[in-house]
């Protein structure tokens, strides 16, 4: 009962970590942790797309990442608060909010990245509706049918 939102809290704050500190590979590999707060941003490079690199191995290593850490979001918040469409609006609420305070301090916040993060919760969305589609939670969960 308390561990999930236990875990919730340590992997939002892990998300905002990594989607803070200033170099997403030092992060990676080498476990350094920087920021450098930005306070006046340019919001319209959200919409910036010239920066997508899928023939770069790291550039997929991130997206992976993005992938499977809104997946991991959504499945602990769902069991934090039992509620399929409400775990999905907040993820997508949280990974919207963490590309624009990624501007802040001068990473790369974009919306190609939140489609990414959309990708994981829909992933995790899906499996859960089925699992407890299968389950007899399904009231718990606010499932009909």
């Amino acid at each position: 009962m308390f561990l999930a939102p236990l875990l919730l809290f340590f992997w939002i704050v892990t998300i905002l970590v990594a989607g803070c500190t200033a170099d997403a590979q030092a992060f990676l590999y080498e476990q350094a942790i920087s920021f450098h707060l930005d306070l006046s941003p340019n919001l319209k490079d959200l919409l910036i797309t010239h920066d997508i690199h899928l023939h770069k191995e790291f550039y997929i290593i991130q997206k992976v990442g993005h992938i499977s850490a809104f997946g991991l979001l959504y499945f602990l918040l769902l069991a934090t608060i039992k509620r399929l469409g409400h775990a999905f609006i907040l993820c997508s609420l949280f990974a919207f909010s963490t590309e624009i305070l990624q501007l802040f301090f001068h990473r790369n916040g974009r919306l190609f990245d939140v489609g990414v993060d959309l990708i994981g919760i829909l992933i995790a969305f899906f499996i859960c509706k089925s699992l407890i589609k299968n389950s007899n939670s399904k009231e718990v969960y606010g499932v009909s049918g």
